[in-house]
């Protein structure tokens, strides 16, 4: 019954004038973070509930004591139209508004710069990866993950093809791309004087705007796994990744600390550059 009550009031919603009035009364503003839409408006005398409509899907009722709102993990460089509509007790529609955006995109070069002199040998005084938005026919957006060094760049993610059902091993020795890029990244974290004779993808989880890779490696006869995520945001200081790799056992011996946040070792914080 409530499902019905929400889409017939949409549906009154859609038909009803939007004068200049009505825009002056809600005052409705969208402020963009990327692929987040932070939505706000003023009071509206009489209402009880604020209802928020991503084109005609249903987001969210608000109660009248609030007057912001945000959407998160929408799809990026993409237009959306929000509608607001400010409801009585009865369920009647006392005033509304639509706003149309356009979401950004998280491309660019990020950089994590390591401000002491604990830097594993000097291999992490800084970390660089450049991002790049994909879309896959089946699996739609996603972000492509380079790690770079010395100027080049070596795609880190997807290390091998994400669509595939299983993952073959590769030597860690291998001139592949993959085996070039994992080499490059793993000596970066790596604080053992052991290296992986071999390593594969096990598993890929990822959405538009996240990304989790577990990788078994093998070294010295004993297997291990490491889960790397890639989490993209963006806040007062603008856009960022946040990656994070851990693992059990001697992966997680294996790996450098960030000296930068001890609360949180195995994560780093890297800012978009350009």
């Amino acid at each position: 019954m409530l499902v019905r009550l929400f889409l017939t009031s949409f549906a009154l919603l859609l038909m009803l004038p939007l004068s200049p009035l009505t825009a002056r009364a809600l005052s409705f503003n969208a402020r963009v973070l990327v692929n987040s839409v932070v939505l706000s408006w003023e009071s509206v005398d009489g209402a009880q509930w604020y209802d928020i409509y991503n084109g005609e899907a249903f987001v969210v009722r608000l109660p009248s004591t609030e007057n912001t709102y945000t959407v998160e993990h929408l799809a990026q460089d993409s237009g959306f139209r929000f509608v607001l509509g400010a409801r009585d007790g009865d369920n009647n529609t006392l005033d509304a508004e639509a706003v149309s955006v356009t979401t950004g995109n998280y491309s660019g070069l990020y950089r994590w710069e390591n401000q002491t002199d604990d830097d594993n040998g000097g291999m992490m005084s800084e970390i660089v990866y450049r991002a790049e938005l994909k879309e896959d026919p089946t699996y739609g957006q996603y972000m492509q993950v380079s790690f770079v060094q010395d100027g080049e760049e070596h795609v880190i993610f997807p290390l091998q093809d994400f669509s595939s059902e299983s993952w073959d091993w590769i030597d860690y020795d291998s001139d592949s791309p993959a085996g070039i890029a994992y080499r490059l990244n793993c000596s970066k974290f790596n604080v053992l004087p052991i290296s992986p004779s071999r390593f594969k993808v096990d598993s890929v989880r990822m959405t538009n705007d996240t990304i989790s890779v577990d990788i078994r490696s093998s070294a010295l006869g004993i297997g291990v796994t490491t889960t790397s995520n890639y989490v993209f945001g963006c806040d007062a200081e603008g856009p960022y990744l946040s990656f994070s790799t851990t693992g059990g056992g001697l992966a997680k011996s294996a790996l450098f600390k960030n000296p930068m946040d001890p609360g949180n070792p195995y994560t780093y914080m890297l800012r978009r550059i350009s």
